[in-house]
């Protein structure tokens, strides 16, 4: 069977590779540059950011089974260890990052699996049991088709293709809806002075400063600043020159170093506020069609990794 995956983010890899693991040709189809989707690093010049998901916790076998290979690949290391803001009965855990850059896990997956980046796919259509994804490269044809996107492109995509949803699923996709995050990377003049390298903060337009230098992701002093929710959605449609200097005010008292240069990037679809503890949906449209994605299992990258591995097991059994 050939299948055809849209969005090379952890869902979509972990699909990919347990295709490909069974027998599969797998084509993995994605708008971006790099391989990663949110979990993403930013390099400007020696500077580097982990701009988007800034760590990762463990708490199922399988995705233990997968981090200890990364840990001994040397593609992830632990940072630090702390308790969950939300769990705090689960005690403290490791906080895992990518060695190097958050990005540096889904490029590695990438390197085996036939991944096209810089590839926007402008609609599907299902004929004859075949699926032909068409792309500003061209046309790709397969069996089958997995999509991980955030939901309302998804659901954009489907609709915009003429591809109808069942009823329960639709349901399901109106229900979701995201917070925004807006983000700040920042160079320094020096050492930021941050205690174990991050700082969450309550109250403020700040929810979020991480030392990427402390991570090991850059070789020179950046933080990356990450917004609240609240705070996003007043200002996502703005230009960044209107709201990157507030981050920084306010980041500034808690930093040991002078703020050099900064740069804004928004995430207009950061974190589900609803999420499901079905790891994917399948449904057919004249061919199987699979939708995947962290919404679908609880969120995190653990919950894109659940999901992929649940959308392979939909197609193949």
């Amino acid at each position: 069977m050939r299948v055809i995956i849209i969005g090379s983010g952890m869902a979509g890899l972990t699909a990919a590779t347990d295709l490909v693991a069974v027998g599969h040709d797998v084509v993995v189809l994605d708008k971006g540059r790099v391989a990663g989707g949110r979990m993403s690093t930013r390099v400007q010049g020696e500077h580097r950011f982990d701009h988007g998901a800034q760590h990762f916790s463990v708490r199922t076998e399988p995705f233990a089974r997968a981090v200890r290979a990364w840990l001994d690949e040397g593609i992830a290391a632990v940072w630090y260890e702390g308790s969950s803001v939300t769990q705090p009965d689960r005690g403290r855990e490791p906080r895992h990052v990518g060695l190097g850059g958050m990005r540096t896990i889904p490029v590695s997956l990438a390197d085996q699996l036939d991944v096209r980046q810089s590839t926007a796919v402008r609609g599907i259509a299902i004929d004859d049991g075949t699926v032909s994804v068409h792309t500003s490269d061209g046309t790709v044809v397969g069996d089958a088709v997995i999509l991980t996107p955030p939901v309302p492109q998804t659901h954009s995509l489907l609709t915009d293709s003429g591809i109808p949803l069942p009823d329960d699923i639709t349901t399901m996709l109106d229900e979701v809806d995201y917070d925004a995050s807006l983000t700040a990377m920042v160079v320094l003049d020096g050492p930021s002075g941050l205690p174990n390298g991050h700082l969450a903060l309550r109250d403020g337009p700040v929810a979020w400063i991480a030392d990427n230098q402390h991570k090991g992701v850059s070789p020179t002093p950046t933080l990356t600043i990450q917004s609240t929710a609240a705070f996003a959605d007043e200002h996502l449609e703005a230009d960044p020159s209107s709201w990157v200097d507030s981050l920084t005010d306010t980041a500034a008292p808690h930093l040991e170093a002078g703020i050099v240069d900064a740069t804004g990037h928004r995430w207009r679809y950061s974190q589900p506020r609803t999420t499901f503890d079905v790891g994917a949906v399948r449904f057919d449209a004249g061919v199987p069609v699979v939708l995947a994605g962290e919404v679908f299992s609880g969120a995190k990258v653990e919950g894109a990794f659940t999901s992929g591995r649940v959308a392979a097991r939909l197609l193949v059994g």
